[in-house]
């Protein structure tokens, strides 16, 4: 699993995006969430958009897309 954090010039600019991956593939569930982590959080893939402030649902949302292979070749998905 690699989670990597979007880097920002300007304190002003949005810091809770978060690019989730599995091996080689790094972008292919992208996270957001509220200041602090907070709700409400969206996750998007290519084929999937989801706002949703239940944390159950957030995580059945990345868990899909860490699956789905929506990005790169999926060659390395169990």
């Amino acid at each position: 699993m690699i989670i990597e954090r979007l880097a920002v010039t300007r304190t002003s600019d949005d810091d809770n995006v978060f690019f989730l991956g599995v091996g080689a593939v790094l972008d292919r569930v992208q996270f957001d969430t509220g200041p602090g982590g907070q709700p409400p959080f969206l996750v998007e893939t290519d084929s999937c958009r989801v706002v949703t402030a239940d944390v159950a649902e957030a995580v059945a949302a990345v868990s899909a897309g860490l699956r789905s292979g929506d990005v790169g070749s999926g060659d390395d998905l169990p």
